[in-house]
């Protein structure tokens, strides 16, 4: 059975204009919040960032240590985003770093600190959802804990070291072929359909670079634009 969430998580994130049924979840007793969720209430909190400070930057062994600091009226929190080959699967490590830091900033100063926790905190928060009817996003993020089809580490290393269109149609026709021979499932969920999504979002990546999605709510611009720890880095 789920454990209740404490009914302090149910008042802030109604304060700030957030369903909990769709904000948040049950991992294993530990309640986490969508990034999402905490860039809208971000945003309705009127929390505003200075420059994130790079602490440490290790790019060829995938390590970045970020501080954060928030504002909100007059108020003020920092704190520390840590991304990891151990800790983060993403291959984007400063990104994950700024957005870790930043959810813990804005959760320490709504008040959700300590109550909650941020979804990038840990990959270990990319559990299936106990409290509530799984989300399609929900679901999405936990199929990793369903028993993998053959081969698809083999997969996601191949995509990542796709770098241009031209590479990313040639892996698209041989995946294909093996997705179909070893009888991934397609649909809503499935393997096959997880497969397509990914080399999308590769697709988006090449295209366009990487989504700015380290710009926050908030991020206060230096010389009149904002510069994301990627840039800065």
């Amino acid at each position: 059975m789920a454990k209740a969430p404490d009914p302090r998580i149910i008042e802030i994130l109604r304060k700030y204009e957030e369903d909990p049924r769709d904000a948040m979840w049950d991992c294993h007793g530990v309640w986490v919040v969508y990034h999402k969720a905490i860039e809208r209430i971000a945003a309705r909190a009127g929390i505003s960032f200075d420059m994130p400070e790079i602490v440490e930057a290790k790019s060829a062994e995938k390590i970045a240590v970020i501080v954060a600091r928030g504002f909100m009226g007059d108020r003020s929190e920092w704190s520390f985003g840590e991304a990891a080959p151990n800790n983060n699967k993403n291959a984007y490590p400063y990104a994950m770093a700024e957005k870790r830091a930043k959810d813990r900033v804005v959760l320490k100063l709504v008040g959700l600190h300590g109550l909650a926790y941020s979804e990038e905190e840990s990959d270990d928060f990319k559990g299936e959802p106990t409290a509530q009817k799984p989300t399609r996003h929900a679901l999405k993020k936990d199929i990793g804990n369903v028993a993998k089809p053959d081969r698809w580490d083999e997969f996601e290393r191949e995509l990542l070291e796709c770098t241009t269109i031209l590479q990313l149609n040639k892996f698209k026709l041989a995946w294909s072929a093996i997705a179909e021979a070893q009888g991934w499932q397609d649909g809503e969920l499935g393997w096959r359909t997880v497969a397509r999504e990914e080399i999308n979002k590769r697709q988006q990546v090449i295209l366009n670079g990487l989504p700015d999605d380290d710009v926050f709510p908030g991020d206060r611009p230096s010389n009149g634009q904002h510069i994301s720890t990627l840039q800065a880095g």
